[in-house]
């Protein structure tokens, strides 16, 4: 071969990489302009919340809504029998209702269903409906399209939903979705036991405010048109959260038809901590992760959340974890569009020197096997002492990478800071400004609900206004 055979085959290798990042980018603000205010997140439900009742047993995840407001369950239990119900809507904290073991949380202002041209009747039962074809997954896997996990065989039929190793052996997911389109007018879908928290969104919209939460017995969820919009061709999403995440089928009458739906979107790969894998605080709606949230957002819905609470760049957790540099090659075995890092207050207790080097490393790892945009959000402003000169020190790797598709997003260093309290409100607010009650916690650390979407809106707002303006300018 001679040298100009060389140097044509390395003008054509690097004219292909600029077409292929160009169709990259494109797809990304395709698919975010066509999301802005027209998501799930943001769209009314099909159907309302119930109304809160006394007495009445409720699980974490359940909404109600109660004094023009919604609340979510946060702690499971009965509702005393006398009583206002809850009341706390200047906070996002999880407040005991009355003497009885069930806590709620705050939500915010009660919303309007909007049943479009005709709601579905929804039912929930534990008998099997026999509607005619069972499309179980096992058998027909080209029926469904798998978003933020590999499906497999679970119960035989059945998928069980994975997106990476935690560690060797330790398979974990922080949520993932199947989605399907439907021309039935009726369908249930099969939930296999301890499948946790599952939310389902139909034609973009989520069917209900709260979560449905499947216990220790196999479930099946009727979606009924026939008495509203009938038969028509839509698309179903099955969200699942934090816990166990199982798919069990779609069934339906033998005229309907389940193919593969919503295939072809961008896809996010996210690496973080326990504000996108969930805590003990959760969150509690399926779907719910800063990373899910912020998916739904931008558009960006096929989110693989490799996240690990407890784990940072430098810290691997109490568990001995993957750290996030660890975690870079399963991210680029994914192929992804874009590539979102996130936090860690869990390294706040490392030197800020160590903590800049092992993100510089982290960026090169990626960069060397992708040239997808890497977005990296600072760490959540939290009375953590340290939390800002750790976020410093992340930032100022992305500045020493001088890579232009590398992009920062400041939290706990913004002006203002995004979330408030007693220890950082001095700068570039109105005196006495503190939210820090709505958007954190009693542990001083992770969200309540109200939270998570706060922390996805802040960086919706960042990625729209600085990674999107400069994917747009080429």
């Amino acid at each position: 071969m001679s040298a100009l055979d060389v140097v044509a085959r390395g003008i054509a290798s690097r004219a292909r990489s600029a077409v292929a990042a160009s169709n990259r980018h494109a797809r990304l603000l395709r698919a975010a302009d066509a999301a802005e205010g027209r998501n799930a997140v943001v769209l009314p439900p099909w159907l309302g919340a119930t109304a809160y009742a006394a007495s009445t047993a409720y699980a974490a995840g359940q909404v109600v809504a109660h004094g023009g407001q919604w609340f979510m369950c946060g702690i499971a239990g009965t509702t005393p029998a006398s009583g206002g119900g809850p009341a706390t809507s200047g906070s996002g904290q999880y407040v005991q209702d009355g003497g009885s073991a069930v806590y709620w949380t705050c939500l915010g202002g009660a919303r309007a269903a909007d049943p479009g041209d005709g709601a579905p009747a929804v039912s929930v039962v534990t008998s099997n409906p026999a509607l005619g074809a069972n499309w179980l997954p096992g058998t027909y896997p080209g029926a469904y399209a798998v978003r933020g996990a590999a499906p497999a065989a679970y119960r035989t039929s059945f998928w069980s939903l994975a997106a990476f190793e935690a560690k060797a052996g330790v398979a974990m997911s922080a949520g993932a979705s199947v989605v399907f389109d439907c021309d039935g007018d009726r369908l249930a879908l099969f939930l296999p036991a301890n499948s946790g928290q599952v939310r389902v969104i139909v034609d973009g919209r989520y069917l209900t405010p709260g979560s449905h939460v499947v216990t220790g017995a196999d479930q099946w969820m009727v979606i009924d048109w026939t008495g509203s919009s009938g038969r028509r061709v839509r698309r179903y999403e099955l969200e699942t959260g934090k816990s166990a995440s199982f798919f069990g089928c779609a069934q339906t009458a033998t005229s309907a038809i389940v193919s593969a739906g919503g295939t072809g979107a961008p896809r996010m790969v996210v690496i973080g901590d326990s504000y996108n894998a969930g805590s003990s605080y959760r969150p509690w709606l399926a779907g719910g992760s800063i990373a899910q949230l912020l998916a739904k957002r931008l558009g960006w819905r096929d989110t693989w959340n490799l996240s690990v609470g407890g784990t940072g760049y430098l810290n691997p957790s109490a568990s001995a974890f993957t750290t996030y540099g660890q975690r870079v090659g399963q991210a680029l075995a994914l192929t992804p569009d874009v590539v979102l890092l996130m936090g860690s207050t869990n390294d706040v207790g490392y030197a800020p020197a160590a903590v800049q080097a092992e993100v510089a490393q982290t960026l090169r790892a990626i960069r060397a096997g992708s040239d997808a945009p890497i977005v990296v959000v600072g760490v959540p402003s939290i009375n953590v002492a340290g939390a800002a000169a750790t976020e410093a020190a992340v930032q100022a790797a992305v500045a020493q990478s001088g890579d232009p598709l590398a992009f920062f997003v400041a939290v706990c260093g913004a002006t203002p800071p995004w979330v408030l309290g007693s220890w950082n409100n001095a700068s570039g607010v109105p005196a006495g400004t503190v939210n820090g009650g709505l958007y954190v916690a009693a542990d001083n650390v992770h969200p309540p609900e109200i939270g998570f979407d706060y922390y996805a809106q802040r960086i919706e707002q960042a990625i729209r206004a600085t990674v999107l303006t400069a994917l747009a300018a080429g």
